[in-house]
């Protein structure tokens, strides 16, 4: 049976809990919650905007990490402090996936520490095996 394999990249920030950047899982990846902190300052951006799409570009830089992409995402939960941005966020969300676009449920909810945004992925990826 495949083992756990911790994700860790330096390039998306550093967990601020108890919790992996993402899982792998033979074919399965599971990223943990990725949010709008630059990865080299921890500092968040003032604008939504910027926020929404330093979080994707966190997500898509653990996602390489572990050897997969957008293109590979089956499934996308984001979570927002106020829904009235889910048109802005939808229209950044576009820039950074394409059809087949990934299932996604998005959700209204408080988030810890100021955060505006954050989002989270499954993914599947080749096996080590597979890509060589």
């Amino acid at each position: 049976m495949p083992a756990l394999t911790q994700i860790v990249t330096a390039a998306a920030p550093a967990p601020s809990a108890s919790y992996s950047q993402a899982i792998a899982w033979d074919h399965l990846v599971v990223t943990g919650g990725q949010v709008g902190a630059d990865p080299a300052t921890g500092q968040l951006p003032d604008a939504f905007e910027d926020e929404v799409s330093q979080a994707l570009r966190n997500l898509m830089a653990v996602l390489d990490a572990a050897g997969t992409g957008p293109d590979r995402v089956v499934k996308t939960t984001c979570f927002l402090t106020d829904i009235s941005t889910f048109a802005t966020f939808n229209l950044i969300y576009q820039e950074f996936f394409s059809d087949p676009l990934p299932a996604r449920s998005t959700i209204g909810i408080a988030l810890a520490g100021g955060l505006r945004f954050e989002i989270e992925a499954w993914a599947v990826r080749d096996t080590p095996e597979e890509a060589a």
